[in-house]
């Protein structure tokens, strides 16, 4: 008995090892028969990753550049340097820092160029809404503060009693506005209050 159990064991163990040697082969074969896309493959992969990794850093290293630079223009705002810098490695930031020393010296020159800059659409509609504010005009050319424009309209028109005037300004403002839970809450309101 012991015999005949020793030979089943040999059996299991040398089929076990014949198939861990049919699956070697067909690996072997499989590699052999798709090398050279296996290799294209492995070194696309490296390539991408070193990419992603390289332009990551690049884009990390930017932003703490120009936040630096942004730093600087803030405590020192007449360096050219950290201008120049933060114009090169930031735009979007340069053009709000920008915007922001326009509105600080009311620099209408300047609010009217950001005004009709088409890359930056919300700073352009802040741009115009700030230089109607400066020029004390009630005419706003912008898409997005246009709704805000009728509100404060409004606003001033009903502190100065005319309310009927000023429903009709609210009237123009959207009613799926963010603005419009302000508007009917002002409806109401009848005058300048003593």
């Amino acid at each position: 008995m012991s015999l005949k159990e020793n030979l089943e064991s040999i059996k299991q163990e040398i089929g076990a090892e014949e198939q861990f040697l049919e699956s070697v082969i067909k690996t072997e074969r499989f590699y052999k028969k798709y090398k050279r896309q296996i290799q294209i493959g492995v070194v696309l992969l490296i390539v991408a990753s070193v990419g992603f990794t390289s332009y990551n850093y690049i884009k990390q290293r930017n932003l703490e550049v120009s936040n630096k630079a942004y730093e600087t223009l803030l405590k020192t705002p007449d360096n050219t340097k950290a201008l120049n810098t933060l114009k090169d490695k930031n735009p979007s930031l340069y053009e709000a820092y920008m915007f922001r020393v326009a509105v600080n010296k009311k620099d209408t020159a300047k609010l009217e160029e950001l005004a009709k800059d088409k890359n930056y659409k919300f700073l352009a509609d802040l741009s115009s809404y700030q230089l109607a504010q400066i020029k004390n005009s009630k005419v706003v050319q912008s898409d997005i503060l246009k709704g805000f424009a009728l509100l404060e309209e409004g606003y001033d028109l009903l502190k100065s009693g005319k309310a009927t005037e000023a429903k009709l300004k609210f009237a123009q403002i959207d009613e799926n506005s963010p603005l419009s839970k302000i508007v009917k809450n002002l409806e109401h309101y009848q005058g300048a209050s003593k």
